[in-house]
């Protein structure tokens, strides 16, 4: 049942620790001294790598689309683009060029996309961050330091609506939810479209030492369905394949300024409980953002808020495990990239950011302040965060209370290039509290590696250990540790998977994630994409995937067997896929699947078979659906999902998703119901309204959630949110629960 915050205690801060010290002056030594790597090529070393080379402007160019000044006209001009989809290797089949010009504060990038039908462009997002893919589609690829495995990206769309993101080693990770300040200006004109980039280097993180980047553009003519690459980009690899970007040569990047950002804000609201009456709130709080270098930048945060953020989506847990919740709160998504260690979550991983702020039965806790520091340099990357959450006190509607310590949490990440192929990295982690009773304090550490012997294969490696509050690294008698290894190579039409990894059963980090312990698991997966000769026909798809789980005793516990019997996608971009399971469970003990509804510990062997049909997003109105039918435990289940989108124009979209579950077992039948509904209404790129209505008949809940944003100036946001809870036996019955009106204001000093 949901809890409501009845009282909390602002605790004063801990000075940092030895250890938090030493580490990071150790890692900033060796990035002080340390050679960069070596620059990679292509895989072909007789494969011509593309190049264009940036001319240096002066002063600064009206970001409008329209590419009509001086500087354009004596700019190198490059074009050459190949396709990746329908016909790989193919050139791109509508004329597409650009150049790129830069000025003392500004990276500057004009891209002409021409298509021989101008009505037949599909433009019908608006919204900031919004899915852009659906629509035709200009996006810019810059690897900075040109190390080959970073990437800034940044998209735009004929009606200016623009999305960017941040990915690290070559897509193993990447943050969607960092908002740069660049801006684009797009015009249409009887040859088709043009968008022009301005992105300020104050929004980048590069290497002094390089004149040159890695650079890429992607265009997409929804149309035909076509994505193009300017650097060409096989079917064995994929957008964020940095080592396959071409050259932006010519960069004198200037001598970076202060960089110093500021961001003070004010939040207010008010509040109407159904069992305290209502109540009213305003508060203030700070963010700093300052470029220490062109490789760091610090982040300071103090009386954080995230009163904007948008509510998780609703869940129904059908198995005797934990559900995976991701992070959406902007601080600790922006270079969540370098905090990510080993194979990452929800299977296993030391540092989870929500548990920060966010208590173990899902109350939001306040955060005092925070720090992050983190960068790239000489083949070092460092990400260092320390924060300060406040004791609380939660109580529900039954009386029973939850009492959250004062705590201190610190998390430290340095890897290491080494050569052209390896990375080597650690992770600290660190909880310290002031109530040993409620919690108590604990450490973990680990090491992981990635190499990559080759363009197509995939090597990695992680142990990790946990340490309790008196140190005994012996505290459980199976041991504190887990280790792990994992190989993926990927062809044209070929690709597979290995995974071993061992979780032992005292493994715990508080700091992260691990769905379940004391386990060995054994995972092996076999894919076959051929191409057709058929025009309607870009591709069928066959694969078979195994994931075994023993105990540590190497007992089984859990078995899957999956295979795609048959799939097929279409040139018009629809996708149908067929599958076949079986499925082993071992239970040592029952659990509870429904209120009442008890699975005895036994084995259990089932098998079911799962379609889906998927159509192309890009179309006004389009769907998705999945169909499970057979055997569940010692029952049966049929499941279905399906989803509906629908987009009219530029400035409204919905999306309505229903999840049902019909379960018939021996120890009783139940059935489980989801309704998710989501709506857009863009106004202009920079001010928006987003709602989300969800209803969960297990939860017996049901949620509204409404924001409203509007950025007034670039990296200023306005935001006023709404949201609304009922207790909701059934969608016929509900019971108001809890409402809420949040406004937050914000303004950005400095860029």
């Amino acid at each position: 049942m949901g809890k409501r915050r009845s009282s909390s205690d602002r605790a004063g801060h801990r000075p940092a620790n030895g250890w938090r010290v030493a580490l990071t002056l150790l890692a900033l030594a060796g990035l002080a001294t340390t050679t960069p790597p070596p620059v990679r090529a292509h895989e072909d070393p007789n494969a011509a790598v593309p190049e264009i080379r940036a001319v240096r402007i002066e002063g600064e160019l009206k970001v409008d689309g329209i590419l009509d000044e001086a500087a354009w006209q004596d700019a190198p001009v490059a074009d050459g683009f190949t396709q990746r989809n329908p016909n790989p290797g193919a050139p791109i089949s509508q004329p597409t060029s650009f150049q790129v010009v830069y000025s003392a504060t500004t990276l500057y990038i004009g891209i002409r996309a021409d298509t021989d039908s101008p009505e037949d462009i599909v433009a019908r997002e608006m919204q900031r961050d919004g899915p852009l893919f659906r629509d035709d589609a200009l996006l810019v690829l810059l690897d900075t330091f040109h190390d080959h495995r970073n990437t800034y990206m940044f998209e735009a769309n004929p009606l200016r609506a623009r999305t960017d993101a941040l990915i690290v080693d070559e897509g193993r990770s990447s943050d969607f939810q960092w908002d740069g300040l660049w801006e684009v200006g797009t015009s249409r004109n009887e040859d088709g479209w043009i968008a022009e980039f301005a992105i300020p280097f104050s929004t980048l993180r590069f290497d002094a030492d390089r004149d040159t980047w890695g650079f890429q553009i992607r265009r997409i003519v929804r149309a035909n369905n076509e994505f193009s690459f300017w650097s060409p980009t096989g079917l064995d690899a994929n957008l964020f394949k940095t080592s396959r970007y071409g050259h932006l040569t010519g960069l004198e990047p200037p001598e970076p300024g202060l960089n110093l950002q500021v961001v003070p804000f004010v939040t207010g609201g008010v509040k109407d409980d159904a069992e305290t009456g209502g109540s009213d709130d305003a508060d203030a709080g700070l963010d700093v953002k300052w470029g220490i270098t062109r490789n760091f930048v610090l982040d300071l945060t103090y009386n954080t808020d995230f009163a904007e953020v948008e509510a998780d989506d609703l869940q129904v847990n059908l198995t005797r495990f934990s559900l995976f919740f991701p992070e959406k709160r902007d601080f600790f998504l922006e270079n969540s990239g370098i905090f990510r260690f080993g194979p990452g979550a929800p299977t296993l991983d030391l540092f989870f950011s929500r548990r920060i702020g966010i208590s173990p039965e899902g109350n939001m806790v306040p955060l005092e302040w925070g720090t992050r520091l983190s960068g790239r340099a000489k083949g070092w990357s460092l990400g260092f965060l320390d924060a300060q959450t406040e004791a609380a006190t939660f109580e529900d509607e039954d009386g029973d209370r939850e009492v959250v310590p004062s705590t201190n949490w610190g998390v430290l990440r340095v890897q290491r290039n080494f050569g052209q192929r390896v990375t080597v990295g650690t992770m600290v982690t660190n909880i310290e509290t002031d109530d040993d009773d409620l919690g108590g304090d604990q450490r973990a550490w680990g090491l992981d590696a990635n190499l990559n012997p080759t363009d197509r294969l995939n090597l990695t490696a992680f142990w990790a250990q946990t340490d309790d509050d008196d140190g005994d690294l012996a505290a459980d008698e199976d041991g504190t540790w887990a280790a792990g290894v994992a190989a993926d190579w990927r062809a044209d039409t070929w690709n597979w998977e290995l995974l071993a990894q061992e979780i032992r059963g005292g493994f715990e980090p508080k700091l992260g994630f691990v769905r379940r312990n004391g386990i060995r698991r054994y995972n092996g997966e076999l894919g076959w994409q051929p191409r057709s000769d058929n025009p309607k026909i870009l591709n069928y798809a066959y694969e078979a995937e195994i994931d075994m789980i023993t105990r540590s005793d190497d007992s089984l516990e859990s078995l899957e067997l999956e295979f795609l019997l048959f799939g097929i996608e279409l040139e018009n971009a629809n996708e149908v896929f067929f599958f076949a399971g079986h499925e082993v469970e071992d239970l040592d003990q029952p659990f509870e699947i429904s209120d009442g509804v008890i699975i005895p510990a036994g084995r259990y062997e089932f098998e079911a078979v799962r379609g889906v049909w998927d159509t192309n997003s890009s179309l006004p109105l389009s769907g998705f659906v999945a169909v499970r039918v057979g055997e569940f435990f010692d029952g049966d289940r049929t499941g279905i999902e399906g989803t509906v989108r629908w987009r009219p124009n530029r400035f409204f979209r919905t999306e309505t998703s229903y999840f049902y579950n019909d379960i018939e077992l021996p120890a009783g039948d139940f059935s489980t119901t989801l309704l998710r509904q989501r709506a857009a209404l863009a106004f202009t790129p920079d001010l928006s309204l987003n709602g989300l209505v969800q209803y969960s008949d297990a939860a017996e809940l049901l949620g509204v959630n409404l924001r409203l944003r509007w950025t007034y100036r670039p990296g200023s946001d306005l935001f006023v949110v709404y949201n609304e809870t009922w207790d909701a036996p059934s969608l016929g019955d509900p019971r108001e629960r809890e409402r809420q009106l949040i406004f937050k204001l914000s303004y950005l000093w400095g860029r």
